[in-house]
């Protein structure tokens, strides 16, 4: 009889508790993607200001350059740089997309599928909870100039 109450009592909790992991998860989940369109919305516009507020200056970008035939690598600020500060010329014909790979209590990978008129490439973001707040620590790029 107390292996039957044990097992009944287990059984109850175990189901009160999977509801509010996945719960939990799924809220994670969310806030990923928030942080995710505040980095679309900064690709969109072209504002390094509306990346960093998802961005860590300190982050890192990696990846490997054909035309240097070499690894880069440097600071999300550094690339952020590199944002014009206005939607480019050509945003209406370029695409992005995400996929939000895998998400835990505290970090997560996100996979952004960029295609561009003159170039196509997929960036690999990991993300971590900082304060509770998911930021994006680094970048790993890959991609190819178009023909």
């Amino acid at each position: 009889m107390k292996i039957s109450i044990r097992s009944s009592v287990f059984a109850a909790a175990f189901l009160f508790l999977v509801p509010a992991a996945a719960s939990a998860q799924g809220s994670e989940r969310e806030a990923v993607d928030q942080a995710m369109r505040t980095m679309m919305r900064a690709f969109e516009a072209g504002d390094a200001n509306v990346a960093f507020e998802v961005l860590r200056k300190d982050g890192v970008v990696l990846g490997y350059s054909a035309s240097k035939a070499s690894v880069v690598t440097q600071t999300a600020e550094e690339w952020a740089r590199g944002f014009p500060g206005r939607p480019a010329d050509d945003e209406a014909r370029r695409k992005r997309s995400y996929e939000i790979l895998d998400v835990s209590e505290s970090g997560a990978v996100v996979k952004v599928m960029l295609d561009y008129p003159a170039w196509t490439g997929v960036d690999y973001l990991a993300l971590a909870k900082i304060d509770g707040k998911w930021m994006i620590v680094s970048k790993s790029w890959s991609g190819k100039r178009k023909q």
